[in-house]
């Protein structure tokens, strides 16, 4: 076999894997059950696996293993297919390497607080999946606290210098342990008071940690109001007792729907978007028509839904930037209908700001080259 061949082999592959990788996130954007998604994520991951197996088998030999035909036709029309999706991965890459960052942002700066050589095997807890925050190179302890700068369009004079804290997918199931969220909230909580405090969803992945709740965000406090929405994975343990949680820590629960709200002084109309996981979009035809919108989505899926009801600024969480990235390519699996458009970072268009935080932590506490996160923002009038 040729170098040639070799490396057409590979690419093909790699397309391959786009293909199956892409209808797996899109399935994942949609409210499916559990039932379905599990299985559906291992066959991909078979399929995926497979593919040298499939080449080998249909591929051409001496004597031949397949008989020319529809067969043949069909295994080559879908081997030029993997290798368009190839490209088509490697121009997305490109593009995504050399975009430039969104002119609304005026000033971005992380730090990395690692809490691992602090608590030790204490930040582990006792989570089912605990196994996957210690594999090697895995950055589940490191919290990049992001802080941004934005020129938010139509933004109230009254709201110039602004601040917000963004928290989101916290996932509470044992792992990481409580000891190492008390001491991320310690972080949070040393600087100075922001004015708005949002929270993006996925709290809980098991009913026992439901008791973390209060507690934790009721350390968070702020000046003008504190705003909270529920995720897909609260779906499946009790959603109105989390809400009830929220509320005892001094959070409005805007679940799916909008109400007005007074921050500094500026009548502001607040919207919760918990789709497609609860109810259908929030209906803003009888909010009022002046005046600035914000809107906690879970999942950033909602952008286009933002556009179209003239949300001005959108936080979000639900992707967790992908938890794993490749060097240069960047996430594979993003749980999104729009695969990895908006898989995190700052987002802009239509007169809509949006933003996609990384969370804290998931289900599955795996993190490659993509630290959980939390964002500080402080707003400023364009």
């Amino acid at each position: 076999m040729t170098a040639e061949l070799v490396f057409l082999g590979v690419f093909a592959w790699i397309g391959h894997a786009c293909i199956w990788t892409a209808s797996l996130n899109y399935l994942y954007g949609h409210p499916l059950p559990k039932w379905f998604l599990r299985p559906y994520r291992l066959f991909c991951g078979l399929v995926i696996c497979g593919f040298p197996g499939l080449v080998w088998m249909a591929g051409p030999s001496n004597p031949p293993r397949v008989e020319p035909g529809a067969e043949g036709l069909l295994f080559g029309f879908y081997c030029v297919t993997c290798l368009s999706a190839a490209t088509l991965l490697a121009g997305i890459t490109v593009y995504r390497l050399t975009c430039p960052r969104p002119k609304c942002v005026l000033a971005d700066k992380t730090t990395t607080l690692d809490l691992w050589p602090e608590l030790g095997h204490a930040a582990l807890g006792d989570g089912k999946y605990r196994f996957a925050a210690r594999l090697p190179f895995t950055g589940a302890f490191r919290v990049d606290v992001t802080d941004l700068t934005l020129a938010v369009p139509s933004l109230p004079p009254e709201w110039d210098g602004l601040t917000v804290l963004l928290v989101t997918d916290t996932h509470f199931h044992g792992t990481p342990s409580k000891a190492w969220f008390d001491r991320v909230f310690d972080r949070l909580t040393a600087g100075p008071t922001p004015d708005v405090v949002v929270l993006g969803g996925d709290y809980l992945d098991s009913d026992a940690h439901r008791a973390w709740v209060a507690p934790l965000f009721g350390r968070l406090k702020y000046t003008e109001a504190g705003f909270a929405v529920v995720g897909n994975h609260d779906e499946h343990h009790a959603p109105d007792k989390t809400r009830a949680e929220l509320e005892s820590a001094g959070f409005r629960v805007l679940s799916n729907r909008w109400e007005t709200a007074t921050i500094r002084g500026v009548t502001c109309v607040v919207v919760g978007h918990e789709g497609p996981w609860f109810g259908p979009p929030p209906d803003l035809r009888d909010a009022p028509a002046d005046g600035f919108r914000l809107c906690v989505s879970h999942t950033p899926d909602n952008f286009y839904w933002g556009q179209a009801n003239r949300i001005n600024l959108m936080l979000c969480g639900h992707v967790h930037g992908g938890q794993v990235r490749f060097p240069v390519v960047g996430p594979i699996f993003v749980p999104s209908k729009f695969g990895r458009r908006f898989d995190g970072g700052v987002y802009e268009g239509g007169g809509t700001v949006m933003l996609a935080c990384r969370g804290l932590s998931g289900k599955e506490p795996l993190r490659f080259r993509c630290n959980p996160q939390v964002m500080r923002l402080t707003l400023k009038v364009s």
